[in-house]
């Protein structure tokens, strides 16, 4: 059986609108969406740390945040 050529991929990107402030917070839910993910898959807890410019800066804020909110939950 011959393999048929189906060209090169075609890439396209798409940048939607949106303020500083929901970039920030969308990155640090994908992030934490990845954790929680992963941490289930190896069955212990594991830190995922995604190459974007600013991570530290963007991800402060909303894992606080969850802190916070996990310790008021008595989690």
């Amino acid at each position: 059986m011959q393999k048929r050529d189906v060209g090169t991929p075609a890439v396209i990107v798409h940048f939607l609108p949106g303020s500083a402030g929901e970039v920030t917070m969308n990155r640090a839910a994908f992030q934490a969406a990845l954790e929680t993910g992963l941490s289930r898959l190896n069955g212990c807890k594991t830190a995922v740390e995604p190459d974007w410019e600013g991570n530290e800066e963007n991800c402060r804020r909303y894992r606080e945040r969850k802190r916070k909110e996990q310790e008021t939950s008595g989690e």
